[in-house]
C-alpha cells in the first residue's frame, strides 16, 4: 500500500518537474535543465584560483553539482546556489539538509539578487541569458571578481582563458 503512494507520488514529482521545464524552456526562455559532469568541474575548480574565504555563487544551480564539489576543495568558502525552480529547489533544499551540506540554497531569480560580494560565479546558462547576465556582472561585480562559463561566452567580456573540454568551451573571465 504504502509503496504503490510513494511510487504515485515520484511518477507525480517527476511529471510536475518535466512539465515545469518544457513551459520554462519553451515560453519564458529559461537554460534547460542539463548538468555539468564531475570530472569538467573538478578540471574547472583545479583551473582556479581562489582567495582564502571566497563567496562562491552558482546560478542556476539545478543540483549544485559545481557547489557540492567545489564544497570539498574550498573547505572555508561561502557557498550559495540560487534556482528559480520550485521542483528543482525543494528536492535540492532536502537533499543537501539531509547530506549536512554548508551549501546555502536560494529560491530566487538571479536577476534581483545582489552579486556584489561575489569572489566566484559560474553559470551554465544559455546565449540569451549571458548576455543580460554580462550586463548586472557590470554592476555588480567587484574588481577581482571571476566569473566561469560553460559553452557560452559573455558577450560584453573578453576571456582570460577559454579551455575546450569534452567538446564544450569554458569562458574564464575577471571583472577589472
Amino acid at each position: 500500500m504504502y509503496l504503490g503512494i510513494i511510487v504515485l507520488l515520484i511518477v507525480v514529482i517527476y511529471f510536475i518537474f518535466f512539465t515545469a521545464q518544457f513551459f520554462n524552456v519553451i515560453f519564458k526562455g529559461y537554460a534547460p535543465f542539463i548538468a555539468t559532469d564531475r570530472e569538467t568541474i573538478k578540471t574547472i575548480i583545479n583551473e582556479l584560483q581562489v582567495k582564502e574565504r571566497p563567496v562562491v555563487y552558482e546560478l542556476g544551480c539545478g543540483r549544485a553539482r559545481f557547489l557540492r564539489i567545489a564544497e570539498k576543495s574550498f573547505f572555508q568558502a561561502k557557498l550559495i546556489g540560487v534556482e528559480n525552480l520550485i521542483t528543482i529547489y525543494l528536492i535540492n533544499k532536502i537533499g543537501l539538509k539531509v547530506t549536512g551540506s554548508r551549501i546555502n540554497l536560494l529560491k530566487a531569480n538571479f536577476f534581483k539578487i545582489n552579486l556584489k560580494d561575489a569572489d566566484l560565479i559560474y553559470c551554465y546558462l544559455n546565449n540569451a541569458t549571458m548576455q543580460s547576465l554580462g550586463k548586472k556582472f557590470l554592476q555588480e561585480c567587484k574588481k577581482g571578481t571571476q566569473i566561469i562559463s560553460r559553452s557560452f561566452a559573455i558577450p560584453q567580456f573578453k576571456p582570460e582563458k577559454v579551455i575546450r573540454i569534452k567538446n564544450k568551451n569554458v569562458y574564464f573571465y575577471k571583472i577589472d
